[in-house]
């Protein structure tokens, strides 16, 4: 994992929410759907703006109190890996504000 990248949604990209079980991810560069669950949900909407991995994993633990803080982060990891992978989100430029 590069601790210092920050990952933000592709603008290309629509989400139409589905109520509380989450929402579908249209990629109209690839053609590509993704379903997601409400914590995916949550993972998008905190990408909106560039974030590190570290700094969606604060946002989801304060929001997820009840689930363990490495539960957490290998579950942003692997999402936003995918997330990547298929490109929902990409890398933005410049440094890591603080």
């Amino acid at each position: 994992m590069n601790e210092t990248a920050r990952y933000v949604t592709n603008p290309d990209v629509s989400c139409r929410e589905e109520g509380p079980d989450g929402a579908l991810l249209f990629n109209p560069d690839t053609n590509d759907v993704l379903v997601i669950n409400i914590t995916g949900l949550l993972i998008w909407q905190a990408l909106s703006a560039p974030r590190t991995e570290a700094q969606v994993v604060a946002e989801l633990r304060q929001r997820c109190h009840d689930v363990p803080e490495d539960a957490v982060a290998q579950d942003t990891h692997e999402f936003v890996e995918r997330l990547l992978a298929r490109g929902f989100v990409g890398i933005a430029a410049g440094n890591v504000e603080s």
